[in-house]
């Protein structure tokens, strides 16, 4: 990449022709947003692996071989089991309000898209100072096709449920993703302070049972307190959403602790969980081509269904269980987003 300076002053960038139908999304961002994209476009991606107690001679080598030329690496090895609790809450803690954390389990696979997708959705929808979502608080790679916390577990096709929008619109939806999702740092913060607060190794002794949820029984999940959260505050997820679930990452469902353990005495088809990965240039798909306002966003509650951002709080609100007592029909609790620490009831 070069640039070129003309009369004017104006600074030209000459990309590399097959380069060019990759950044076409950036003209849609407001001017606003540009001086973000353009501090972090060249920004550094460090990697930071966890590793488990069971790793073989082959395995090791293979990672501390593994060069990853986007910033630094970082190798972190467990001398005891810590379980998956530990294991993805630990792995990674914000150290500024421009941190973000990017969590894939070992049996994720990426789209060659992953990024720009990230990137895109990050720039519209939170650096942008004409945009106010604060309800938002991770990005989904992945796109479900159940809905997982119905006992029944039923399939769900988001591209026929909302197609009397937009078929490929995304959306905004309660449930946080363990399949390939960017975390942002002030809601990870207030997770750590909640999970801290909450935490509990027997499910039925936990405070907050979600009315009709199996979250309500999971045993040993870090992402069962990351539900209770945002269901309790009203906290959402973006999702991609693309024919046939094409997705930024997918699970291939290895032998794990939960969806593939040898004791899970539910059955998992693996046609439910492994989508395919889109493998070209997505935004042609979004809406006139470009990612819609965030006030167009579609929202759902846990269950799928759709509810308003306002009408998710006020669900929180009315469960009653959240760490501080508040009005069940006006309030939620907010949080100080430096230490993540609650500190009062704020009406919504």
């Amino acid at each position: 990449m070069a640039t070129e300076t003309n009369v004017n002053g104006t600074a030209m960038v000459l990309l590399p022709r097959p380069s060019i139908s990759k950044v076409l999304w950036m003209a849609d961002l407001r001017s606003t947003a540009l001086p973000t994209m353009l501090i972090t476009w060249g920004m550094k991606s460090p990697s930071a692996s966890t590793w488990t107690v069971k790793f073989d001679e082959e395995t090791i080598r293979l990672v501390n071989s593994f060069d990853w030329p986007h910033g630094p690496k970082t190798l972190r090895r467990r001398i005891i089991q810590g379980g998956l609790i530990r294991a993805v809450s630990e792995s990674w803690f914000p150290s500024d309000d421009d941190d973000y954390g990017l969590l894939l389990e070992d049996d994720i696979e990426v789209s060659p898209f992953y990024y720009l997708w990230m990137k895109y959705a990050l720039l519209a929808y939170h650096y942008d100072p004409q945009v106010s979502l604060p309800e938002l608080s991770s990005i989904s790679l992945y796109t479900p096709r159940l809905v997982e916390v119905v006992k029944e577990r039923p399939k769900w096709n988001a591209t026929e449920f909302f197609k009397g929008i937009h078929p490929n619109t995304p959306y905004l939806h309660q449930l946080p993703c363990s399949w390939g999702a960017m975390f942002f740092p002030k809601q990870w913060r207030e997770f750590y302070v909640y999970m801290n607060m909450r935490f509990t190794e027997d499910a039925k002794a936990n405070p907050v049972q979600i009315p009709k949820s199996r979250t309500n029984g999971w045993q040993a999940s870090w992402k069962k307190f990351l539900i209770d959260m945002m269901y309790l505050r009203g906290y959402v997820s973006l999702y991609p959403n693309f024919p046939n679930q094409a997705s930024f990452s997918t699970n291939h469902m290895e032998p794990g602790t939960h969806i593939s353990a040898k004791d899970n005495v539910v059955k998992h088809d693996k046609t439910d969980f492994e989508v395919p990965l889109l493998k070209e240039d997505f935004t042609f798909l979004l809406p006139e081509g470009k990612l819609p306002p965030a006030s167009k966003l579609p929202s759902l509650n846990l269950f799928n269904q759709p509810v308003s951002l306002k009408g998710l709080k006020a669900a929180g609100a009315k469960l009653g269980q959240d760490v501080l007592r508040c009005d069940n029909a006006t309030e939620i609790v907010s949080v100080d987003h430096e230490t993540g620490l609650p500190t009062q009831c704020s009406k919504f």
